[in-house]
């Protein structure tokens, strides 16, 4: 400890501060031997509090067509683009069922959504038809015509949302698995 300058002495005492409050809290957050703990609803949503929980990303690459604003048909340019997809739950649907006479909880999982889309507008690349359309407001108009094709093609797409539900439904098992080991390791976990 004598090498230790002051910076560092005071770096290693804030870390060993920190740990001793994560074990202090953990020892008074935990049940005590022979104590029995009743698993409950809000016990449930209390470990998983949290309101949006992204469980799938993906990259997307896409084409979006840009039509001329008076007449619909009329192809103005191409613009191809890279794109972030990003489905997940709203945590503040699941819904708790928990038996404590069969030992048993139920975890109801809400429908999964597309929770944000991202287009990187550096990756933008045109193809003009209409010469005409390529003005200095061509990326905003651009961008916008990205966001909604890969939207359009995020929500068509089942697998994101088959991924997004599994990877969901590990999680939340993830989360609540250690605390019923904890409590009552009798219970069994259904995530639907």
């Amino acid at each position: 400890m004598k090498n230790l300058g002051k910076k560092q002495m005071i770096i290693v005492g804030a870390i060993v501060v920190v740990v001793l409050m994560v074990v202090l809290i953990l020892i008074v957050s935990l049940p005590k031997a022979g104590e029995t703990e009743v698993i409950t609803k809000s016990t449930l949503e209390k470990i998983v509090n949290i309101s949006e929980l992204s469980t799938y990303e993906s990259i997307y690459n896409g084409i979006a067509v840009v039509y001329d604003e008076k007449k619909e048909d009329k192809i103005e340019y191409y613009v191809s683009y890279d794109a972030t997809v990003k489905a997940g739950i709203d945590v503040k649907k699941i819904e708790y069922d928990v038996d404590n006479i069969n030992k048993t909880i139920v975890v109801n999982m809400p429908e999964v959504m597309i929770t944000d889309v991202t287009v990187e507008i550096t990756s933008l690349d045109y193809i003009f038809v209409n010469d005409k359309a390529n003005t200095s407001g061509v990326s905003d108009s651009a961008y916008k015509a990205c966001i909604k094709d890969v939207e359009k093609e995020s929500k068509e797409k089942d697998t994101i949302l088959e991924l997004a539900e599994e990877s969901a439904k590990n999680i939340i098992k993830a989360l609540i698995n250690p605390f019923i080991e904890q409590w009552d390791a009798e219970y069994t976990l259904e995530i639907r």
